[in-house]
């Protein structure tokens, strides 16, 4: 059976398009507010799709005996874009939901977006898994018994890695790169450290008020971190330059800097870092300071200048290190990241971004409710849905009461966290994972000594390769 992507600006075209002679019997439509306005958007509706012809192809969704087929209709929320106000995503999933009839969502990206949408859905009674980062999903949904769940909150699920659980794994990076410095292991000295974060809902559970006095500041310090800036930068730069700042972190003695950004504005900022005159920072003798930490841009490593990061930014990401989730280079995570790394490589041509992992499965893991449900009700698919545990290519799915992704760290974590840094030879290469963190993964109360992991290509932000080394606390 050919499945339909069916796609289009405000999501115009997509419900124009599907009517009822359009969609063929015994059909479950799976509606898409995802923003298709960047590739961060299309990596979703992709990996969506690669779901959906593997279902298909295999004989579909059992529903009571009868064979079911999924069709994919997408909206484009834009969200991706900063200026795009909340409303755009309330109204794609009342299109995709009243126009398309879609019997399920599956998307959403952007934090704030996704919980504007949440009360729309919850009140026409659609299952929608979602993939905002922000802990106020959980809220909304409440659990069971609440007033929130019963009123509508059951309906949602959340099928990524919420804030708090991406800040559990991110912690290694600057605690174990700071030790590495200390045992001499790599030349570069993490000590004085920025805070960035974008300007979303999903940074402000680290980033706080700002100030040196922030959640992220309070956290590393007792490694032995000195914050001496955090605060959110501005996803749209007065002037069109993020220069004003990066003058501010070299009069500040920056060493490393550590970036919390989800959103498609990053290349401009490490454009911009990397164009910079880091002469007055003194504490790295004038040099640019490491950058590391979670910029979703950075993990692209296509072949054009729109889908290969290095190229985006002039080569000035050369040194940064990202942290992902998912196979987003060929590293065997799970026993399935590898084979679904190469179909997605060999179907468009690129490499899943760290939403792809979690979209690709959601649609397994809701096909294997809706067959144990034995119907299409979304009040009779709750229940399996709920119970939930499946293995995909980023790790192991299981619900909490409310609805968040359960992410056990002990005695690792179940959904690890992957790291990769660019080089100065415009190559992306695999640095580290919490898998790789012995002899298991620390306490969430802090990380016990003993605890070492090994960093794979490490290279400095001048250009020098270090290569492979291991630490320990």
């Amino acid at each position: 059976m050919v499945v339909l992507l069916i796609a289009g600006v405000g999501g115009y075209f997509a419900y124009k398009q599907l009517t009822s002679s359009s969609t063929p019997a015994n059909t479950i439509i799976v509606g898409m507010p995802v923003p298709l306005n960047s590739v961060i958007g299309q990596n979703m509706a992709d990996a969506g799709q690669l779901a959906v012809s593997q279902i298909n192809a295999a004989g579909g969704v059992d529903v009571n005996g009868t064979s079911y087929s999924f069709k994919i209709v997408t909206y484009d929320t834009q969200e991706a874009d900063p200026s795009i106000p909340t409303s755009i995503g309330i109204q794609g999933v009342t299109s995709l939901i009243t126009s398309s009839h879609a019997n399920f969502l599956i998307g959403g990206y952007r934090s704030d977006v996704v919980l504007a949408e949440l009360s729309t859905v919850a009140q026409y009674k659609t299952i929608y898994i979602t993939f905002g980062a922000d802990n106020g999903i959980s809220s909304f949904v409440g659990g069971p018994g609440t007033a929130n769940y019963t009123n509508g909150g059951k309906y949602i699920f959340n099928g990524f890695v919420n804030s708090t659980n991406q800040g559990n794994q991110y912690g290694l990076l600057p605690v174990f790169l700071h030790e590495a410095w200390l045992e001499g292991k790599i030349p570069t000295n993490v000590t004085n450290i920025a805070y960035l974060g974008e300007q979303a809902a999903w940074t402000q559970v680290d980033i706080g008020s700002g100030g040196t006095s922030c959640p992220l500041a309070v956290a590393y310090q007792p490694f032995g971190l000195n914050p001496v800036y955090c605060n959110y930068f501005q996803l749209a730069p007065s002037g069109g330059s993020y220069g004003p700042l990066m003058t501010t972190l070299a009069n500040d003695g920056v060493q490393a800097i550590y970036m919390l950004a989800a959103g498609t504005e990053t290349p401009l900022l490490i454009e911009d870092y990397g164009n910079a005159n880091w002469g007055a920072d003194t504490a790295t003798g004038g040099q640019k300071p490491l950058l590391m930490g979670a910029d979703v841009m950075a993990e692209l490593n296509g072949t054009t200048s729109t889908n290969n990061y290095f190229k985006m930014t002039g080569g000035a990401a050369a040194g940064e290190m990202t942290f992902g989730w998912g196979p987003t280079l060929p590293v065997a995570l799970t026993p399935t990241s590898l084979a679904f790394y190469n179909a997605f490589e060999s179907a468009y041509g690129m490499n899943p971004m760290f939403e792809a992992g979690f979209v690709y499965s959601s649609f397994f893991y809701l096909a294997n409710a809706i067959e144990q449900a034995k119907s299409l009700s979304a009040d009779l698919v709750i229940p399996y849905l709920e119970k939930t545990d499946y293995q995909g290519p980023m790790g192991n799915v299981t619900f909490s009461p409310s609805h968040g992704l359960e992410v056990p760290l002990a005695p690792y974590p179940t959904v690890p966290a992957f790291g990769m840094q660019w080089h100065s030879n415009g190559e992306l290469y695999a640095s580290y994972s919490s898998l790789w963190l012995k002899p298991s993964f620390p306490a969430a109360a802090g990380f016990q000594t003993g605890s070492s992991v090994t960093f794979e290509n490490y290279e400095t932000p001048t250009g020098v390769e270090v290569g492979n080394f291991t630490v320990a606390l």
